[in-house]
């Protein structure tokens, strides 16, 4: 998470407009124009690519706090290579990318901790890839849960995690490589387990002890 100071927010109010998307409205598209840097205010945000046969296979989730778009404005890359949708109602700055290298010359300390937010999402996408060589899928599925329950929700004095994961089983399918119906048993296993609560279709509650005995270290 990037957490802006309420001076930058100041800036970025004055630069900025702010828009709201419903959920699985398209952001951005592959081969869109490179004009905007866009910052999360609330909701969750699934970043993909298409591949030739029409697939879509979903490389990252950004949460509230999380700039989304930089990589292509910040190499001065033209047209955008990946897309953006909104997981559920989502909030939104768009910033213009003029304005927005504006503030980083203006703002170097801004600047300085964007470098470092660059730096972790490199890191986190080294260990993305050793976690899928080496993990089995129930592994991969623990390890996402896990991260997305510790970036969006809070932890109780019980040791759960409390959260609303709105994400289905054919996004979980598709961000870990596997298959829809894999998935549902592996989530009905984690529940049987405790390593899950739910509520309706949604998971509420996530148990980090539990989560992390199906994780191959």
């Amino acid at each position: 998470m990037f957490q802006i100071t309420d001076k930058e927010r100041a800036y970025l109010n004055e630069i900025a407009s702010e828009i709201n998307y419903p959920k699985g409205q398209i952001i951005f598209s592959a081969s869109q124009k490179t004009n905007e840097v866009y910052y999360i205010i609330s909701g969750l945000v699934k970043i993909y690519r298409t591949t030739s046969d029409g697939r879509q296979v979903s490389v990252a989730l950004r949460y509230p706090g999380d700039f989304i778009g930089l990589a292509e404005v910040l190499s001065n890359i033209n047209e955008r290579e990946y897309s953006a949708e909104a997981m559920d109602n989502v909030s939104i700055l768009i910033i213009w990318k003029d304005s927005f290298k504006k503030m980083l010359v203006e703002m170097p300390e801004f600047s300085e901790r964007l470098i470092k937010l660059m730096s972790d999402r490199l890191r986190e996408a080294q260990n993305t890839i050793y976690d899928f060589i080496m993990n089995p899928t129930q592994g991969r599925l623990a390890i996402f849960l896990l991260n997305m329950a510790e970036r969006a929700g809070t932890k109780g004095e019980d040791g759960m995690i409390h959260v609303r994961l709105r994400v289905t089983q054919e996004e979980l399918a598709c961000v870990i490589g596997s298959a829809r119906q894999t998935i549902s048993s592996l989530l009905n296993l984690f529940k049987e387990d405790g390593s899950i609560q739910y509520e309706g279709r949604e998971i509420v509650g996530v148990n980090p002890k539990k989560m992390k005995k199906w994780i191959e270290e």
